[in-house]
């Protein structure tokens, strides 16, 4: 398996004449996102929120895996809008009981659950029920949750490092993160001695 720097380095690679497709895609998600927020009070992210955050990460892991995402794969996560707004509603649920309970239980559950979109991309049959559990599997059960917490610190520092760069950087640092956070499912899923290489249905 990869290193998280071995991700870094390829998922630097992977962007390769794919970097403006890649801005544009996080420009998007952001407007996009910034858009729904302002209805009803939070109520459009409540709605929408799953969809696409499932469409955006399938559209930074075809990056990773060296394909290039057409603009309407964005909006994939309209094609299966009632699973992702379960997974929506369930993740935010139990990571808000996690962080109550003096946050440590909420970030092992974020972390935890941080590869459904994902899982439900590549294994549609598994319901959101079994997304769930594949994700908490592939973490936790697959002893991998220090890689994963490892992959999240390094995520920040490149963030912050974006940040410093006069904010330029950001425009570079965040399509990169959404890479690397693919790349780390990606990973993991084919060191998986359970699951082999699944391609998008």
């Amino acid at each position: 398996m990869r290193s998280n720097i071995d991700i870094l380095s390829h998922s630097w690679d992977a962007l390769g004449s794919k970097w403006l497709l890649a801005i544009g895609l996080c420009l998007l998600h952001v407007v996009v996102s910034g858009a729904v927020s302002s209805f009803g009070f939070g109520l459009g992210t409540l709605l929408v929120g799953g969809a696409l955050s499932f469409g955006f990460n399938r559209t930074m892991v075809q990056i990773y895996r060296g394909e290039t995402p057409a603009l309407e794969t964005y909006f994939d996560g309209f094609r299966h809008f009632l699973p992702t707004l379960v997974a929506y509603l369930i993740l935010g649920v139990a990571t808000m009981i996690g962080f109550v309970l003096l946050i440590i239980p909420g970030i092992i559950v974020a972390l935890g659950l941080s590869q459904v979109y994902f899982v439900m991309q590549d294994r549609p049959e598994l319901g959101v029920e079994g997304s769930l559990k594949e994700s908490w599997r592939l973490t936790w059960t697959n002893g991998n949750m220090l890689k994963v917490l490892g992959m999240a610190f390094l995520a920040m520092f490149v963030v912050i490092g974006g940040a410093l760069a006069l904010g330029v950087g950001l425009f570079i640092a965040i399509p990169l993160v959404s890479v690397m956070s693919a790349g780390l499912y990606e990973e993991i899923r084919l060191n998986d001695p359970d699951q082999g290489r699944v391609d998008f249905v």
